[in-house]
């Protein structure tokens, strides 16, 4: 169970992301409480990202400012060991949280160490392009083996309890955190997918991410990182067994 006075940390990897990260901020402040914080870990941007964050005056919005490129996955982990919350929620620069998500995954996380959401794909004018991004990736199933051979789990929508995400830390090497989450949370029978929409998610052509671009990745791209995933997994329990053990 959950604490009655839980802290929540969002944690938000921003890099030039003066055009949406102000709608972006403006949809999770009023979700949050006054003991929760939005740690924002930005990656060397140039742009007015700071102008934009410092323009909503609040002061649970705290910016790590990297003094060189970490790249996307080591700026998640580097917002992550800067926040100091009993849950921690993954956040993007470009989506928009529809009002229920912290609500929703708040209690998911009750009987859950992780948990996440479907969401509704829209373009950069948020129009939306697919009303379910579940619906899209063909995904009615999130078994280990099932998000193995499809990962269908966008990592904005991932919320974890912090204990347990920090047992799957450091994030390995040319795996994406959200899918290294994911289907470990799967495979220790701790991952609760709710099959309702919690955010807008923002495909446009400016994205970091490739699924945020819609762009498609070589077929050897995506075996070796599959690769990576299960040695990783490997390295990662034999090392949890042998410290428990000892």
């Amino acid at each position: 169970m959950l604490k009655p006075n839980t802290v929540r940390s969002v944690v938000l990897a921003s890099y030039q992301g003066e055009r949406f990260i102000g709608e972006q901020l403006d949809s999770i402040l009023p979700q949050l409480g006054p003991q929760d914080e939005i740690v924002v870990s930005d990656d060397v941007s140039t742009d007015r990202t700071f102008e934009v964050i410092a323009r909503r005056g609040d002061a649970r919005v705290r910016v790590l400012r990297n003094d060189r490129h970490l790249g996307y996955v080591a700026n998640f982990q580097r917002a992550i060991a800067g926040c100091r919350g009993d849950t921690v929620f993954f956040c993007d620069q470009d989506d928009i949280w529809l009002p229920n998500k912290v609500a929703m995954l708040d209690n998911a996380l009750r009987a859950a160490d992780c948990a996440a959401s479907d969401a509704i794909v829209v373009d950069e004018r948020l129009e939306t392009l697919h009303r379910s991004f579940f619906e899209l990736r063909g995904a009615r199933h999130f078994s280990c083996l099932s998000l193995y051979w499809k990962p269908s789990i966008i990592g904005a929508t991932v919320a974890c309890r912090r204990g347990y995400l920090e047992t799957l830390l450091p994030f390995p090497a040319g795996v994406p955190h959200d899918y290294w989450l994911t289907f470990n949370a799967a495979c220790d029978n701790t991952l609760a997918v709710l099959p309702v929409p919690l955010i807008l998610y923002r495909r446009h052509t400016d994205a970091f991410s490739v699924t945020a671009t819609d762009r498609r990745r070589p077929v050897a791209t995506v075996a070796t990182e599959r690769m990576k995933l299960i040695g990783a997994m490997l390295r990662h329990r034999y090392s949890r067994r042998s410290h428990t053990v000892t």
